[in-house]
């Protein structure tokens, strides 16, 4: 291993971030929060992290694992294939269609338990939060949900247009009917009052797992993380194998010279309930947090990475600027949020966003994609992001990083 006191090259560091996606790929695919591979991750990291002379620390939690199955409607004689609905548990229901497109059709609803609601439109035009889901709750889809869960369906399906495609509406174990997302493709061919059956297999199980960090722990610090887990359909290699590569590369490749810093590898960003995260929360003290810099989906081949800030300063804005000019696999980007360093900027901390450049819906589809292979990662454009912390983080610019 690399000394953390001596600094490595550009082409070292993309060697080391290419062999760690490939041991990610090798040894734990497909890693939700609570599974096996899941805890093969984190023992890899953790692994890494102590060879590299890096202190570590382990939070654990437990979480419910989804392990999915087939799943179909039944409809005019046929069994037409579907998504497996995430942590939908196994269902064989029947019930007659009703369509619903606005939350006064809803509310006005007065038919029976054990319809087969199809939610469109207005309904079904973004997913929905999960209960437990502990950031972000939106009144009026716990609105739409107690509805849903006062008129007793025999399960709910979420009809949605081509850019919805792929992504599920319903992520909850806690929802008090069975639930899928379809295409409006198969949505538009259902009759009000036909018969239609939901059938799903799958499994919920309740596993153990952990959050790992590693650096300083304590003090006035600053924050890099990435996610280790992944959704449990995909191979999490996009999303979130490269951040966690360049963590692993910048544990390993002159550490100490950045000063106080936290590695942080979240562990629940792709889970309805962000157990590692929660965990993690629970054991610090965020006014010590003085920067957060998130990777999350950087890498994807063809494409820059792209750099935003949230709650930071025009200085803060400005260093930033100087120095993806510095590293060509980079680009500034717009601002995001869906990942774990919302959390740092809706409370005021000055956080630094890294992902892949491009549209993010295109590239939300391609990170949570069944085929998101090695193929689909450049571990030179992550390792021109690992020289962007390098420099953004390195103890001569420590004191106006955050400023």
């Amino acid at each position: 291993m690399v000394s953390t006191h001596a600094a490595a090259s550009a082409s070292e560091i993309a060697s080391r971030i290419e062999a760690h996606l490939g041991a990610l790929a090798d040894r734990a695919p497909r890693r939700p929060p609570g599974s096996a591979a899941n805890r093969a991750a984190t023992q890899y990291v953790e692994g890494v992290l102590r060879a590299a002379g890096v202190p570590t620390e382990a939070l654990p939690f437990t979480a419910h694992s989804w392990q999915p199955g087939a799943a179909w409607l039944e409809l005019d004689g046929r069994a037409i294939p579907i998504e497996p609905p995430p942590f939908c548990g196994s269902a064989t229901v029947r019930g007659p269609a009703v369509p619903l497109a606005a939350p006064g059709e809803l509310n006005a609803f007065a038919a029976g338990p054990g319809a087969v609601i199809l939610l469109r439109d207005e309904l079904a035009v973004a997913p929905y939060f999960p209960k437990a889901f502990p950031f972000v709750s939106f009144p009026e889809q716990v609105e739409v949900i107690a509805a849903l869960e006062a008129v007793a369906p025999a399960a709910v399906l979420a009809v949605v247009d081509a850019a919805r495609a792929g992504e599920p509406t319903f992520e909850d174990p806690d929802l008090a009917f069975p639930y899928a997302t379809i295409p409006a493709s198969l949505g538009d061919s259902i009759a009000p009052g036909a018969e239609v059956g939901l059938r799903v297999e799958a499994s919920i199980e309740e596993g153990e797992g952990v959050n790992l960090s590693g650096g300083t722990l304590t003090g006035r610090r600053a924050i890099v993380c990435a996610h280790v887990d992944s959704k449990a359909t995909t191979p999490g290699l996009l999303d979130n194998g490269g951040g966690v590569a360049v963590l692993l590369a910048l544990a390993e490749s002159g550490f100490a010279e950045l000063g106080p810093t936290e590695l942080v590898f979240f562990n629940g960003e792709d889970h309805y309930a962000a157990p590692g995260e929660q965990t993690w929360l629970a054991a610090r003290d965020l006014a010590e947090i003085e920067l957060v810099v998130n990777i999350d989906g950087a890498g994807l081949a063809g494409h820059r990475a792209a750099a935003s800030t949230l709650a930071g300063s025009s200085a803060l804005e400005e260093r930033v600027a100087q120095i993806v000019a510095r590293c060509p696999g980079l680009e500034i980007g717009p601002p995001w949020f869906e990942s774990d360093h919302a959390v740092f900027a809706m409370r005021g901390i000055p956080t630094v966003a890294i992902t892949s450049a491009g549209d993010v819906e295109v590239l939300k589809r391609l990170a949570h994609a069944a085929d998101e292979t090695l193929a689909r990662v450049d571990p030179r454009v992550l390792a021109d992001v690992a020289r962007f912390v390098q420099l953004l983080l390195g103890q001569p610019a420590r004191a106006t990083r955050s400023a």
